[in-house]
């Protein structure tokens, strides 16, 4: 389940990749951008928890919450960013 997730997330890094090279400059782009480093933060936390073996459950998934945390506040700052422009 999670390496669909990741699939998913992968597929949509590179739409907006390719949105991003359609809208360059101005307020579009730094939403896109913004976007783009959510998904990656999502992607990276559900990396984290493959490293459960590695390293034990508490590490693994104290990453995996902080990655969450930190995609939902670069989402959250670039919806402020387009709603304030």
């Amino acid at each position: 389940m999670v390496l669909l997730t990741m699939a998913i997330y992968i597929v949509i890094i590179v739409v907006f990749l390719n949105a991003r090279r359609k809208y360059k400059g101005g307020i579009v782009e730094k939403v896109i951008n913004f976007i783009i480093a959510t998904i990656g933060f999502l992607l990276v936390a559900d990396l984290a928890l493959f490293m459960m073996p590695l390293y034990g459950f508490d590490i693994s998934y104290t990453a995996h919450v902080v990655f969450k945390i930190v995609a939902m506040t670069s989402l959250s700052i670039g919806g402020l960013k387009f709603f304030v422009k």
